[in-house]
């Protein structure tokens, strides 16, 4: 596989919330974490925008990754300079173990 096919850079930003028991009261610790990942944004076509807008949910791009990448439907992640969320799962492409997509839309700035 060719980084050719991937010739955007994103970073994805995790949050994950643990509750440490080794104190008491248990207390909820919240550990953030930000790495940059090799990628496609693609513009939707007018057919995956119509469904998408049938269901009631904004679909702004389609995120193609590498099968594997770090990166899951919880995350969100920063592509030039906006911020985008997941409205659907990471699928794999064919069944082929080689790219993974998912319909994502951009954050508003707050």
């Amino acid at each position: 596989m060719s980084l050719n096919e991937f010739p955007h850079t994103i970073t994805v930003e995790r949050t994950e919330r643990i509750v440490d028991d080794t104190v008491y009261p248990p207390k909820e610790v919240i550990n953030t974490s930000a790495h940059d990942l090799k990628a496609f944004m693609d513009t939707p076509s007018t057919s995956q925008q119509a469904n998408y807008h049938s269901l009631d949910i904004r679909l702004d791009r389609v995120l193609y990754v590498p099968y594997g990448a770090d990166i899951t439907r919880l995350d969100v992640f920063i592509y030039d300079g906006e911020l985008y969320e997941f409205v659907g799962d990471l699928q794999d492409q064919g069944g082929q173990h080689e790219i993974v997509s998912a319909p994502v839309r951009r954050l508003a700035n707050g």
